[in-house]
């Protein structure tokens, strides 16, 4: 299998999990990674032995690879990847796609223009117990879902001295929690359920006015969405970056006729099945668990925890698949999220924002 070459723009925390996933992606080569930043510039290419540019187009135009992976702030996303798709490179973007939807429906017809791969970083669809999650559902053992609910709580933010540029609309777009990880929930439970989100009613807060030095704050804290999908079935969900004690707290429960699906992203490798006569009980991750079709996603036996980064490089691989044997071409075959599929997400989170504007439901039209 010939080798794809691969770089990253962005050498960030989040830059450096993109680079380690494809280094752990067999046939495909990462070739250089572009930082402005020379000091951290210089501390990445020593730790992961590759070239590195401060400039990402003279790196585009120098490697000319065949993915360019988009690990930037917010606000450049839209430019960077309406670049990269210009010169008709296949671009795997971390989220948002942009910071506003018609930002974003502009790459979604420039990415069909030029023909190329196109997908945006929803990793956690991508966990093997997710994928069993969904797996079940389709078996129709569970029966039909009577309620969707969950949450996605942290604690990052919780004290007034806390900041980050997410924080600040200029830099981070209008919506922050919402946007940053209630995003992850929303796609991944329609990726899960093959359901989508047709209605919200949300109630944004936000709690601390003004962080750090004096900076004030435009963005929200939190939200408490209630929904509707698009076969009836009503959810609701939390999120939060204020929840002292909550790291990382991902959570999604399926309550269907039979018995109910949870999964939880710091017990990332089970999947928990509750019924009335026998209570809750945890199915592994392992492949000997897993369905025909997503036993790929067990890459470790069961009791060998999964954890974020391997749904992070299940989420690459699939993509460089696509790219490989050319299946990106046909949008309904896809387990990523493209970038049509992002441009919806950004609806709802869009909606979630003039809903609780206007406490009124919304649909993300």
């Amino acid at each position: 299998m010939e080798k794809l070459k691969a770089v990253v723009i962005g050498a960030g925390l989040i830059g450096r999990q993109h680079a380690e996933a494809i280094m752990r992606t067999p046939y495909v080569e990462l070739a250089a990674i572009s930082e402005p930043n020379d000091e951290l510039r210089k501390q990445v290419g020593k730790s992961l032995g590759v070239d590195t540019y401060p400039c990402y187009r003279e790196m585009i135009e120098r490697v000319r690879p065949d993915v360019v992976h988009n690990c930037t702030p917010n606000h450049l996303h839209f430019e960077i990847n309406k670049y990269v798709l210009e010169q008709g490179i296949h671009i795997y973007s971390e989220k948002p796609l942009a910071v506003s939807v018609p930002e974003g429906e502009e790459l979604v017809a420039l990415a069909k223009e030029k023909g190329v791969a196109n997908g945006v970083n929803f990793n956690y669809r991508h966990n093997a117990a997710v994928q069993q999650m969904g797996a079940v559902l389709r078996s129709g053992e569970a029966g039909r879902p009577l309620l969707i609910h969950g949450h996605y709580i942290q604690d990052w933010l919780l004290y007034e001295s806390d900041f980050n540029w997410r924080v600040i609309s200029a830099k981070g777009g209008r919506s922050r929690a919402l946007a940053d990880i209630g995003s992850h929930w929303f796609d991944t439970v329609q990726a899960v359920t093959g359901r989508r989100i047709i209605s919200v009613l949300a109630n944004n807060f936000t709690v601390h006015p003004q962080r750090g030095d004096g900076h004030t704050v435009d963005t929200e804290d939190g939200s408490m969405v209630v929904l509707k999908f698009d076969d009836g079935t009503i959810g609701n969900v939390v999120v939060s970056q204020v929840s002292a004690g909550y790291k990382n707290n991902f959570d999604i429960s399926l309550d269907c006729q039979n018995y109910s699906l949870r999964w939880n992203q710091e017990q990332s490798d089970r999947l928990k099945i509750g019924t009335r006569e026998g209570g809750v009980c945890d199915t592994y991750a392992g492949p000997e668990f897993l369905a025909d079709g997503i036993k790929r996603y067990g890459t470790i036996p069961s009791g060998h925890p999964v954890g974020w980064a391997d749904a992070m490089t299940n989420a690459v691989k699939e993509f460089y698949a696509s790219v490989q044997d050319g299946s990106y071409k046909d949008a309904c075959s896809l387990s990523y999220s493209d970038f049509a599929n992002a441009v919806y997400i950004m609806r709802i989170v869009e909606a979630c924002m003039r809903s609780s504007d206007s406490g009124q439901w919304v649909t993300p039209l």
